[in-house]
């Protein structure tokens, strides 16, 4: 059997990395990475990569937007998800002293978990901000400076034969981000399945709370509800859903085709998946 190539953002040693691990146990993985989210997408949207691991939302952050858009648009499925605990190092060159850091590289999101550590280092250091972990290392290996560090997870200093001068030094130890697994083809996870849609509604008073009634007559549970704009629409919107139920459970395809079909004048479902938080 041959490789099953997983497409990501960012660079090896990232917290994706791990999500790819536990997203493909024990299994023949090759990881392909992307510039960009949209990139990875289109990996799997060309058959040049099997699947794609994308980050979807942070608990400490919440939903990371443009990916939910882009999982919307595309005819892409979610068809796993896994949760990831989150956890930052203060890294440097092989030969970096944490006392002598003068300046620290990292992107927004660990900046701000990290930002109370940052504050109490002895050394005040400066700021750089870029947009992901693998501008981190690609400057930090370019700077070539003893005193420039970057935040980012132990693995990329492994994977880099970087040095690690302090770990877990994000300010909220249960930070928390969920992956998806999205490929070409939706599957049909069991009854212990999840699902996940998109869907408009009319504008008229009571349209969402009808809405939701499809899955509250039926004893679903809700367990996420989302507001984004519609892009080509200005200030009308589209909500993101998260339900217990697959959507082969005849329970929940009886609300979502009613929701279909009265209350919704786009839908589309996202996957049924399993979610793996151990």
């Amino acid at each position: 059997m041959g490789k099953i190539r997983v497409a990501f953002q960012g660079v090896q040693g990232a917290h994706t990395s791990t999500a790819i691990e536990k997203a493909f146990p024990d299994q023949n993985v090759d990881p392909i990475p992307f510039s960009t989210y949209e990139q990875a997408f289109e990996a799997v949207e060309n058959k040049d990569c099997d699947y794609a691991v994308i980050p979807m939302e942070n608990s400490l952050q919440g939903s990371i937007h443009s990916n939910y858009f882009l999982l919307a648009r595309k005819f892409l499925y979610i068809v796993k998800e896994v949760h990831v605990p989150i956890h930052y190092s203060l890294i440097g060159l092989p030969d970096a002293k944490i006392e002598e850091i003068s300046l620290v590289i990292t992107h927004p999101g660990a900046l701000s978990v990290c930002q109370g550590y940052l504050d109490e280092m002895p050394g005040k250091p400066a700021i750089e901000t870029v947009y992901d972990s693998a501008g981190c290392v690609e400057m930090l290996l370019n700077f070539s400076n003893p005193e420039t560090a970057m935040i980012g997870s132990k693995a990329i200093a492994d994977f880099h034969q970087l040095t690690v001068l302090d770990d877990n030094i994000e300010d909220e130890p249960n930070n928390v981000t969920r992956y998806n697994v999205i490929a070409r083809e939706p599957i049909n996870p069991g009854s212990e399945g999840k699902t996940t849609l998109v869907f408009t509604t009319h504008h008229k008073p009571g349209a969402l709370l009808n809405a939701m009634k499809v899955f509250a007559e039926r004893q679903i549970d809700l367990t996420k509800i989302e507001s984004r704009p519609l892009p080509d629409q200005p200030f009308e919107y589209m909500f993101y859903a998260d339900i217990d139920g697959p959507v082969s459970d005849p329970k929940v395809s009886e609300a979502l085709e009613e929701l279909e079909n009265y209350h919704a004048p786009w839908m589309r479902i996202l996957g049924s998946y399993i979610s793996i938080k151990d």
